[in-house]
């Protein structure tokens, strides 16, 4: 220990040997044992000469005649024990420091089922003190109806000897609960963290997806109502009416109102039944295929010739032959054909009406289209959020219903797509369409 041999050691004093700062306690030390105390004490100490250690000493008095006549001490070498010591010390801070830095509650069980160790989120989530849940048992801390959920799989993670995780309702806390266990030989980690908000959240959409689906069953009630109830009956009546031989001047006027009021009915049905079936289709991707979309076009602009040549219009369609939408064929071109249908109506009287439809792959996914006219245009920031609203106008002539471009955005929508415009009075416009 000294690191010197016999002869250099026996008859010298302790503090020959000892470091300077440590003879105070040392000559303490022997006073407490010379006064007849057992002393027992660590200390950290270099002798001259020799490397540092750690020693346990222990000092004894020696008493012969009830008269102290010595002391007996005693060095033993703890500097392994006491680095051992250090380290797990050491160790133990550093694992609290990591479970106190998880984001989750976690506490640990040993076999018997008995808490050893828990971090302060369990105190928070569970509103009890640290004293009053280590070194209690499970039962002990949570001994209210609801519990055996927990404990049921706590006990098959440690049967099967695999983590376990699932979620349950903590009845007492009101609270639902994500919980983690992992089995090891020295009993059970759990880690937990309240899941209430998505929770409620997912119970929120799983209300609002069957409310969708009861709506659009009633949608689909009410358009079978609208086609086959209403619309049968009002061609009944249209037919009669037409059937009947007035007379005079003024039956005839009556005739004619009448015909009128019946052909502007059976207008409103048939809008009703096709926003309806709009509606319906609205997310439904059972019947889409791979669209040419250059096919589409040419088919919209063989069904709108006569009146583009009409209004001594033209229209230029660039893209690419190899160009495909992934959709359906009637939803794609009620899409094109409303927005000819409509550059054509609100021309610029002032000249020749040009439309030019442009279309190219997106490199990310999709396919971007635009249709440009040169057409009367309108004040795009005072149309603001009502361009595709339903019955929203914007020109004064020709008469409309406001329709089209809501059926427009319902079908781009439908197809998993968006739309947007950019318009100017005098000018014209562009609409902007990015399709999957």
């Amino acid at each position: 220990m000294l690191h010197l041999p016999k002869p250099g050691v026996v008859g010298r004093h302790i503090n020959d040997f000892l470091p300077s700062h440590l003879i105070p306690l040392f000559k303490q030390k022997l006073l407490e044992a010379f006064e007849g105390k057992s002393v027992t004490f660590d200390v950290a100490v270099q002798f001259r000469g020799a490397v540092p250690k750690v020693l346990s000493v222990s000092k004894v008095p020696l008493i012969e005649d009830g008269t102290i006549t010595g002391v007996h001490v005693v060095c033993r070498d703890i500097s392994e024990l006491t680095a051992s010591h250090q380290l797990i010390a050491q160790q133990a801070h550093t694992l609290n420091t990591l479970f106190e830095s998880i984001t989750d509650a976690v506490f640990l069980m040993d076999n018997e089922w008995r808490i050893t160790y828990l971090n302060s989120e369990v105190e928070r989530l569970l509103k009890l003190k640290e004293e009053q849940i280590l070194g209690k048992g499970y039962w002990e801390v949570f001994p209210e109806t609801g519990s055996e959920v927990f404990y049921e799989h706590f006990v098959h993670a440690k049967r099967v000897g695999h983590a376990v995780k699932f979620e349950a309702y903590s009845i007492p806390r009101e609270m639902w609960l994500e919980v983690k266990a992992y089995p090891s030989s020295e009993g059970l980690s759990v880690y937990f963290s309240d899941v209430t908000p998505r929770k409620e959240t997912e119970a929120r959409q799983e209300r609002l997806a069957q409310d969708l689906y009861q709506h659009n069953q009633d949608l689909q009630e009410f358009n079978y109502l609208v086609s086959h109830n209403l619309r049968g009956p009002l061609a009944n009546a249209l037919g009669l009416a037409r059937m009947l031989h007035p007379h005079g001047s003024e039956q005839e006027q009556v005739q004619e109102h009448l015909i009128l009021s019946l052909q502007q009915l059976d207008g409103l049905l048939h809008e009703l039944t096709t926003i309806l079936s709009v509606r319906e289709t609205h997310g439904v991707v059972g019947n889409r295929t791979v669209v040419p979309l250059g096919q589409v076009l040419a088919q919209v602009q063989h069904r709108v010739r006569e009146s583009l040549c009409q209004s001594g219009g033209t229209l230029t369609v660039l893209m690419p032959d190899e160009l495909t939408v992934y959709g359906t064929h009637t939803q794609l071109f009620n899409i094109f054909r409303n927005l000819l249908v409509n550059a054509i109506a609100y021309r610029e009287p002032q000249r020749p009406l040009r439309v030019v439809v442009t279309g190219q792959a997106i490199p990310t996914g999709g396919v971007h289209v635009t249709v440009a006219d040169n057409g009367s245009g309108f004040d795009r920031a005072r149309a603001g959020a009502d361009v595709f609203k339903l019955y929203k106008r914007f020109h004064a002539e020709p008469s409309g219903r406001g329709l089209g471009l809501y059926f427009v955005q319902a079908y781009v929508t439908a197809l998993g797509g968006h739309i947007t415009v950019q318009s100017q009075p005098g000018i014209g416009t562009e609409f902007s369409l990015y399709l999957p």
